[in-house]
C-alpha cells in the first residue's frame, strides 16, 4: 500500500498501477471515460484534475482511497493540501 502525501504522490501511484496492469494512458482514459490529457495531468500531479475525475480514475484501476491519521509528530501535508491543487 502506498502512502500518499501530495497530488504528485497520488499520480505516481496511479501511474505505477496503470503500468503494472499493462495499460496505456489512452486505455485508462477510455476505461475511465476521460481524456488522455486528464490522465497525463493527473499522473504528473498537475492542477486542474477534478476530485470526481480522481475517483473515476481510481475506480477504473480498481483502487480505493483510504484516509488515516498521520503518525504523531508528523508534519506531513494534510489531505486538504493534497487535493487543493487538483480542484483548481
Amino acid at each position: 500500500m502506498e502512502t500518499v502525501f501530495t497530488a504528485r504522490d497520488l499520480g505516481a501511484a496511479v501511474r505505477q498501477r496503470r503500468e503494472a496492469l499493462g495499460l496505456t494512458q489512452r486505455a485508462l482514459a477510455d476505461a475511465a471515460g476521460v481524456s488522455r490529457e486528464t490522465v497525463l495531468a493527473f499522473e504528473a500531479g498537475k492542477a486542474g484534475v477534478s476530485l470526481g475525475r480522481v475517483f473515476t480514475l481510481l475506480s477504473a484501476l480498481h483502487l480505493a482511497l483510504h484516509v488515516a491519521d498521520a503518525p504523531d509528530g508528523d508534519d506531513s501535508t494534510t489531505l486538504d493540501d493534497v487535493f487543493a491543487d487538483l480542484d483548481r
